[in-house]
């Protein structure tokens, strides 16, 4: 078994098939095919079940997999490391976060980041929490800012803080002169809410169902910014993260709204590839985010324009 092999089998399991493997890799698909082969003959097992032109891995290619992955990825932390040691400091950082974060909470983090490392190549890509733990596993990603979730098996998840979500309307809203609201006066709104069977809607349903509320749902919007423009128009209102809104102009035309005792707060998790020991570029960063985010609970302020 050697890298080669490896990083053709990760590959074909990544694109679902040998002839997408081979494109990528630029190889032919009879050549993905016998490295694939190989390797089995020399594991003694079968890594792959074929099923027409596509292929799925058995439990043993699991196995395999999850040890290839934190191969590939000691590797990469051992040639940054080498080259911090040597003072080079060059190297790729690559961050996934969601929308929210990235725009309300790490600008700063990250653009004090680029001037302490300038030639640290910073890649950040936005996502949903299910998206960017599919970026980490896959090694496009060294860290990842998730909401929390449940056990991740090959990855560590490190507490990282809380943000408290709200209640949004327009300022021409019935309850817009409110500051807190009972459960009951949910039951009449008309929802913009996110995508259905994602981690943060899945996370507002059991809200809603701890209520004892069924939403109307009129709207499924996965961008914060879209969201609130609909909610000034009139549309409908929404649960959005404090951050997203506190800082809203008075002109703005939007309020913000608590239910009576019964705040919902989001916890996010600094998701990474369970390396023991990271390059000092990514350390550098995961402490900067840890900073920033860890410990807070959102702002202290309770209205954006309450009237």
């Amino acid at each position: 078994m050697d890298l080669h092999q490896l990083r053709v089998f990760h590959a074909a399991v990544a694109a679902g098939g040998f002839t997408r493997a081979g494109e990528e890799l630029h190889l032919s698909q009879s050549t993905v095919s016998q490295h694939i082969k190989l390797l089995e003959d020399e594991l003694g097992c079968p890594l792959f079940l074929r099923v027409g032109k596509r292929v799925q891995v058995t439990e043993a290619g699991r196995v395999l997999l999850s040890y290839a992955e934190r191969i590939f990825r000691d590797l990469k932390n051992a040639e940054m490391a080498v080259r911090e040691m040597n003072a080079l400091r060059r190297g790729t950082v690559r961050l996934g976060v969601g929308p929210t974060t990235l725009t309300y909470r790490l600008p700063d983090v990250l653009a004090d980041y680029k001037r302490r490392f300038p030639e640290i190549e910073l890649i950040v890509l936005a996502g949903t929490t299910e998206f960017l733990l599919q970026a980490l596993r896959a090694q496009r990603l060294d860290l990842a800012v998730v909401m929390a979730v449940g056990p991740q098996p090959g990855l560590s998840m490190k507490p990282l803080g809380r943000e408290e979500m709200v209640f949004v309307v327009s300022q021409d809203h019935p309850l817009a002169r409110r500051r807190t609201i009972e459960p009951q006066d949910l039951s009449s709104l008309r929802f913009i809410l996110y995508e259905k069977n994602t981690v943060m809607q899945n996370f507002v349903d059991r809200y809603f169902e701890a209520l004892g509320i069924t939403p109307k749902i009129i709207m499924e919007v996965e961008n914060n910014e879209a969201i609130k423009s609909l909610v000034r128009a009139g549309l409908g209102c929404s649960l959005l993260p404090l951050c997203a809104v506190e800082n809203e102009p008075p002109e703005a035309g939007l309020r913000i709204l608590r239910v009576r005792g019964k705040p919902l707060i989001r916890r996010l998790r600094l998701a990474s590839a369970g390396a023991e020991v990271f390059p000092r570029a990514i350390a550098e960063l995961a402490q900067a985010i840890t900073g920033k985010l860890a410990g807070s609970g959102g702002s202290k302020k309770t209205m954006v324009n309450s009237g």
